[in-house]
């Protein structure tokens, strides 16, 4: 997703758990994996070119980063490390075919009833996310160029399968299961750590 979004979300799921000294480094940090050095050669940052294997594995390592800081008693370290695992759960729903697998599966249901973990059967069996078809995937970004670049690509280009702003389909169900699913990333981290450590996760008096 674009950054402004990538901000809204994390904002909607953290703000009311962590102060906002956190919330400010959770943040740099999850907009910190879209720097222009992480677009080539860091697939699984994003969940693109269906590395699904690779990106569950990069989310589990800052997880494990996360709770060793806090057992450290680094805070600084652990709102990092959560920050690029919020950017990479959260681009999940953006750049694969998640969003659009569930409201096939589940046809008159509103958006805000979006499951955001995925489980087994056709959404995994069907599961892919958007390809980057160099050098022609890098000129679909430039305003000027991009809609006639993205004609010329294959349907499972991101350029195509992209959910980064409202521009795009399905944006909507993306932004509610990243929301939803940044939340369960901070339960999931807070139930796995002492007290002393949720408390000095949160930063909150």
């Amino acid at each position: 997703m674009k950054p402004e979004y990538h901000r809204r979300i994390t904002t909607k799921a953290l703000e009311s758990h962590v102060s906002p000294v956190a919330l400010d480094a959770i943040i740099a940090a999850n907009l910190g994996q879209d720097a222009l050095r992480y677009q080539w050669g860091h697939d699984y940052y994003h969940y693109d070119n269906n590395a699904f294997a690779a990106s569950d594995a990069y989310v589990e390592e800052q997880r494990q980063v996360t709770r060793q800081s806090l057992a450290k008693a680094i805070p600084v370290l652990a709102w990092q490390a959560f920050g690029r695992l919020t950017h990479t759960v959260q681009d999940f729903y953006a750049h694969s075919n998640y969003v659009a697998l569930w409201r096939e599966q589940h046809p008159g249901r509103a958006s805000d009833e979006i499951v955001p973990l995925p489980g087994d059967g056709p959404t995994a069996t069907r599961l892919f996310s958007g390809r980057l078809y160099y050098p022609l995937e890098v000129l679909s970004f430039v305003p000027t160029l991009g809609r006639l670049i993205t004609f010329l690509l294959p349907r499972d280009a991101h350029a195509w399968m992209n959910k980064d702003d409202p521009s795009r389909p399905d944006f909507n169900l993306a932004y509610i299961a990243a929301v939803k699913r940044t939340v369960i990333e901070f339960q999931k981290l807070t139930q796995s750590l002492t007290v002393e450590q949720a408390d000095l996760f949160r930063d909150k008096a």
